[in-house]
């Protein structure tokens, strides 16, 4: 149990370090007051739109509401003038976060994103995945286990918010530059 709460508290240090817009807010929700049945119900929400893709993804969010603190999405967002509902929906009728570029050639990492825990409290749920990364200082295909996680705000039966640890990085270089 000491690690389960020594990871909460890391990941909560480093959503609160790493992640400004979300340090700006109190969370849960001030005044919040979930039952276990509520919590129950926002934990099945997130982790059915957690599974889903396209359409069946785009009807759990909240065209209204929804805000994306994913720095990149984001950034894609206000470059093309849509509202970060309208960017996650370009992005999910794409085919999902892959669908706006390509797959990667070389090795592949083991398959799946397995939930490692899902953490709720009153409107906020954090699903903590296990993935797999190659590892830079060693051959190609050699991959080592890590951590990502997914931070949602849910309201009346919708995803309102989204957190998580996505970096904006430099697009890939054109092939056959530089060889």
């Amino acid at each position: 149990m000491n690690m389960i709460k020594a990871l909460f508290v890391g990941l909560a240090f480093a959503l609160l370090t790493t992640v400004p817009a979300f340090a700006q807010q109190s969370v849960p929700t001030p005044g919040c007051k979930a039952t276990p049945a509520e919590l129950a119900a926002t934990k099945h929400l997130v982790m059915d739109f957690a599974s889903k893709t396209g359409e069946a993804k785009i009807a759990l969010a909240d065209p209204n509401d929804y805000v994306q603190h994913n720095p990149a999405n984001h950034k894609r967002a206000e470059a093309q003038h849509l509202s970060d509902y309208e960017d996650f929906k370009k992005m999910f009728l794409a085919g999902g976060p892959g669908g706006l570029g390509g797959a990667a050639a070389g090795p592949k990492p083991p398959e799946g994103n397995p939930t490692e825990m899902v953490l709720a409290e009153c409107d906020v749920v954090i699903i903590v995945h296990k993935i797999f990364r190659q590892d830079p200082t060693a051959a190609p295909g050699t991959f080592y286990a890590s951590y990502s996680f997914d931070a949602y705000r849910a309201k009346n039966g919708k995803i309102v918010e989204h957190w998580d640890n996505a970096l904006i990085t430099p697009p890939p270089a054109p092939a056959g530059r530089g060889q």
